[in-house]
């Protein structure tokens, strides 16, 4: 035992130092091939600052994993029990290493990206370092274990991408994250997978040397999603050796912060309407500046909030009988709680935005109903008489005040002006909105002009969508269709 933890101080050293020789090299690369970040309202830093930091953090870890191999024997071959499992774990990380790196340099679609990741996230999967052996159970069939593995593996590599907005930030939670890791295995005998986690971490406090504000570098997309792909699978392969779900609870609070920024960002974009790839400010690590924080503050007091939760997954691994579930809570409540005070979770105003969101779908269900209800009256119309009536049955429904239309039945015609008044509506007392539609002149029967007056109660976007609708009925039911007409 003691022979063994020469071997982890060795080579976490030995990480850590070829982490700090070629962090140097990235950043005179970076520099002469002008690889910067580029700077945007999002951003935080204001000088050109390399953004392919990944590369050294990947360099230095394979680097000493290959030596690490070549020695193995030295210390009794305690890599060599997880050597299938380490080579899709290494394989799978190096693809989304790459799809990082090309986007680093050639700004790869968010789409694209996430397609990569689920097909490394398949092919771990299908080399059996699935949710379903971690867990140990009967009821979790097959065909189930695959979308939960994936989404697992997706979520954490995506979280960690989205909380790499501060120097130092998301290297300081990974580390936490590959302590954990790396404590957990060493505790349930994988001691292969402690080292290796503790390879890892020796290559991310070598880089966090270059890495904490003022930042020389940043990990950018290639370390970034190197790292939360590599953690999520490493999570699941260290869990295999156990049949509880303290092997998943554990990574899952030392990347909390990450994680729960993450969900609330969806959360934020579902209901804002938008989609869950666009940017903003909203990440608590933009909050806490927002605040009022300094850069270094920010991320040190994400430092300790992280190493508190870490505490706390560590302590999961004394209590059992449901204390690891106690604390479990505990230290969820810590992140509820930071989350609260920094502003980004609001309670009150995700029930109004949910609320408002119910009341905006039951619109836009009612008004489809209107719109299918209209078309039927439209193509049953074989007069004016019966197109107009139908005209004003939709302006009605659509709370139109008054709807003015200049036609012409026939070539030879004069042109003549209908307009239809909704009294309900116009007798109240609002500001209105005028929409004049000058329609092109076709031959034979047609519209001329269009004049819709909508009083301004509600939103303009519920008051184009209903414009849309009543223009797409007379487009498709023209005056020219009717048979007596023509």
């Amino acid at each position: 035992m003691k022979q063994l933890w020469i071997a982890y101080l060795v080579w976490f050293a030995a990480a850590g130092g070829a982490s700090m020789i070629f962090t140097p090299l990235v950043i005179r690369l970076a520099h002469a091939l002008k690889l910067y970040d580029p700077r945007n309202p999002r951003k935080v830093h204001t000088t050109p600052t390399p953004r392919v930091g990944g590369i050294a953090i990947f360099a230095s870890m394979m680097t000493v994993t290959v030596i690490a191999f070549l020695f193995d024997a030295y210390w009794d071959g305690i890599l060599a029990e997880i050597r299938p499992q380490l080579g899709v774990l290494l394989g799978t990380s190096a693809l989304i290493f790459l799809v990082g790196v090309v986007d680093d340099i050639r700004c790869l679609r968010a789409i694209v990206k996430l397609l990569a990741q689920i097909v490394a996230a398949l092919v771990v999967c299908a080399c059996k370092i699935r949710i379903d052996t971690v867990m140990g159970v009967d009821w979790m069939a097959s065909w189930l274990s695959w979308p939960i593995t994936v989404f697992w593996i997706v979520a954490i590599t995506n979280a960690v991408n989205l909380i790499d907005g501060l120097d130092g930030l998301a290297v300081g939670i990974c580390g936490a994250a590959c302590a954990v890791i790396a404590a957990f295995s060493i505790y349930n005998g994988n001691y292969a997978m402690g080292l290796f986690m503790l390879i890892l971490l020796g290559s991310l406090a070598g880089f966090l040397v270059f890495n904490f504000n003022p930042a020389k570098i940043f990990m950018g997309d290639g370390g970034s999603m190197f790292l939360g792909f590599f953690l999520a699978v490493a999570s699941l392969v260290c869990a295999t050796k156990v049949t509880t779900l303290l092997g998943l609870a554990m990574p899952a609070l030392a990347l909390g912060l990450p994680l729960f920024d993450m969900f609330l960002s969806v959360v934020r974009r579902v209901l804002g309407r938008r989609s869950v790839f666009s940017a903003d400010r909203e990440h608590i690590h933009h909050r806490l500046i927002d605040m009022g924080l300094k850069h270094h503050h920010a991320v040190i007091l994400m430092y300790v909030v992280t190493l508190i939760i870490t505490g706390a997954a560590l302590l999961m691994m004394v209590f059992r009988g449901g204390g690891e579930l106690i604390v479990f809570l505990l230290a969820f409540l810590v992140l509820i709680s930071v989350f609260r005070i920094a502003g980004v979770l609001r309670f009150r105003r995700i029930f109004l935005q949910v609320q408002e969101n119910f009341i905006r779908s039951r619109e836009v269900r009612r008004e489809r109903q209107a719109f299918e209800s209209a078309r039927q009256r439209f193509r049953s119309a074989w007069t004016f008489e019966q197109w107009w009536k139908a005209v004003r049955r939709m302006a009605r429904r659509m709370r139109f005040a008054q709807v003015r239309i200049t036609y012409r039945l026939g070539a030879k015609e004069e042109a003549h002006t209908i307009t239809y008044t909704n009294a309900a509506v116009a007798s109240l007392r609002r500001e209105w909105v005028h929409v004049s539609i000058p329609v092109a002149a076709a031959e034979g029967a047609g519209l001329e002009n269009v004049h819709i007056d909508v009083p301004l109660n509600e939103p303009l976007e519920t008051i184009g969508r209903r414009l849309t609708l009543f223009g797409r009925l007379l487009d498709e039911h023209t005056l020219a269709d009717l048979p007596q007409t023509n």
